[in-house]
């Protein structure tokens, strides 16, 4: 069972091109079934040739919707299955050239025929293709007209320039379709790092507030209280023994200030933790996991993978806690034995996993762990740490299964 916080996932850019590919579907749709019936009014041709003109428009259709259908599904990837597209378009032309040899009403084909050639094929199959389909047709059409085949003959020097020009059409747009691909990515890549920058300057400044108001809260609340803490330690002594009732007026309002003095200096490490002041984050983990070993006889060991990365003191801050938080669960409820943190640097992402061979985590504890808020005595719970972590766009998992142990997974861009 797996809880996991997703980030949006960004959409697939659509070329207007792909975004009317139905439009290139209604117009061979239309080149077949104008083809054929034209064909059919001919009355010179024979049975035969409109029965079998008949099935190969319906071959034709039920091939070219089985190619949809294929294209439908891959959206993004279709142009790599190079070999089934040309299989398919090798079909097309031999059923095309077939067709035009049965009615001259067929040419129509050719319109959509070359436009399937280049927007289904790579260049350096669709060249070829477009070579074959024209003098196939050529050879085609000077037989039927018994005109005599020659490099001087202008029937063929009308099909090699035409042909050339297709060839020079095909580059150029391909050319441009190209540029435009380039410059999309281009764009893509600035618009990916001004978010980056902005996500940055977000940081920078909620660190430096965050900073700024633990020391705001040590220099006056907590050094506050702690005057208060004295002046009353210092009243108690000045007080007459037989004053019962001041004296008990006196504890309560010491307890009180020194429990508000902790609260504050609880929200001072909160904001900046102290392990994080005197080392770096592998260090302040490794001291973290062996205190929490020592104090609750659980093994636990603390280990590291990658080369390590200089982390924003904000990521530094959320793994911190986090490992803190799950190993106060652990202790509260896992009945584990042994325990492992990992901390796994990949270049563009760092990892916390906390594993633990306790008793695990049933559907409804799992279900209810993703939404509780509180529960840990750091003040850092499960519904926080989802939050801190969302903010740093990273994820957060909880795997776990019955007498099976559980896993917490927090990963982190950098």
């Amino acid at each position: 069972m797996t809880l996991q916080i997703n980030q949006p996932e960004e959409k697939h850019h659509v070329d207007a091109w792909e975004r009317l590919g139905w439009i290139w579907t209604l117009l061979f749709l239309l080149s077949v079934l104008v083809s054929l019936f034209f064909a059919l009014r001919n009355d010179r041709m024979d049975p035969d040739s409109r029965r079998l003109s008949w099935l190969l428009c319906i071959l034709l259709l039920i091939i070219h919707t089985g190619v949809v259908y294929f294209i439908r599904r891959r959206p993004d990837n279709f142009r790599e299955y190079q070999l089934p597209l040309a299989v398919y378009v090798a079909i097309l032309l031999a059923i095309t050239i077939w067709l035009i040899s049965l009615d001259d009403a067929f040419y129509f084909l050719l319109f959509t025929a070359y436009g399937q050639i280049f927007s289904l094929l790579h260049m350096r199959l669709a060249i070829p293709a477009m070579l074959i389909l024209t003098t196939a047709v050529a050879v085609s059409q000077a037989r039927a007209e018994g005109i005599a085949l020659s490099w001087s003959s202008p029937f063929v020097i009308y099909y090699v320039a035409g042909s050339l020009g297709g060839i020079f059409m095909a580059f150029w747009i391909y050319a441009i379709i190209e540029q435009s691909a380039k410059r999309r990515e281009l764009i893509k890549e600035l618009e990916q790092t001004q978010s980056n920058l902005a996500a940055a300057e977000r940081r920078e400044g909620q660190l430096a507030e965050r900073q700024r108001l633990a020391r705001e809260i040590h220099d006056t609340l907590a050094q506050g209280f702690t005057s208060i803490v004295m002046h009353l330690e210092a009243l108690e002594g000045a007080l007459p023994e037989t004053s019962e009732i001041a004296q008990r007026h006196l504890d309560m309002a010491r307890q009180t200030a020194r429990d508000n003095l902790m609260a504050a200096r609880r929200v001072v490490a909160d904001l900046r933790p102290e392990l994080l002041e005197k080392e770096p984050l592998p260090q302040a983990l490794e001291r973290v996991v062996s205190s929490w070993s020592q104090e609750t006889g659980i093994q636990a060991r603390a280990n590291f993978s990658g080369e390590a990365l200089a982390l924003h003191p904000q990521i530094e801050v959320t793994l911190l806690r986090a490992t803190q938080e799950a190993l106060s669960n652990i202790r509260k409820h896992a009945q584990a034995d042994e325990v492992n943190v990992t901390l796994t640097y990949f270049g563009e992402q760092v990892m916390l996993d906390v594993q633990d061979n306790g008793i695990g985590l049933s559907r409804s504890r799992l279900n209810g762990a993703a939404g509780q808020a509180s529960g840990a005595s750091s003040g850092f719970g499960l519904q926080a740490m989802r939050e801190r972590v969302a903010q740093l766009n990273g994820t957060l998992s909880i795997e776990s299964s019955a007498d099976e142990g559980t896993t917490l997974v927090v990963a982190i861009p950098v």
